[in-house]
């Protein structure tokens, strides 16, 4: 496997306390204090992601938000003048 070489340089300040965990922590796990906070880093930005993306909800909310889902569309003559208007903002 080829190793991707590492261009990017992230700079911060932190107090001492919260370095000596991080590097008990890093030396612990067997990893270079780099590798450590790049790998933490890169989970919590990918949950944080992932959770922009997906809403947990309990079973009862997603039966009754699947049974709205379910049920025939109703029209709403508000929208529906509203979607056949003259737009001149769209030309």
């Amino acid at each position: 496997m080829v190793a991707l070489r590492k261009s990017e340089t992230i700079n911060l300040r932190i107090d001492a306390g919260t370095r000596d965990v991080i590097a008990r922590a890093a030396e612990i796990s067997g990893k270079s204090l780099t590798a450590f906070m790049t790998e933490a880093a890169f989970a919590t930005a990918q949950k944080e992601l992932l959770d922009q993306r997906f809403i947990g909800v309990d079973a009862t909310v997603f039966d009754a938000v699947e049974d709205l889902l379910g049920e025939p569309a109703q029209v709403n003559e508000k929208l529906s003048a509203l979607l056949k208007s003259n737009r001149e903002w769209l030309d």
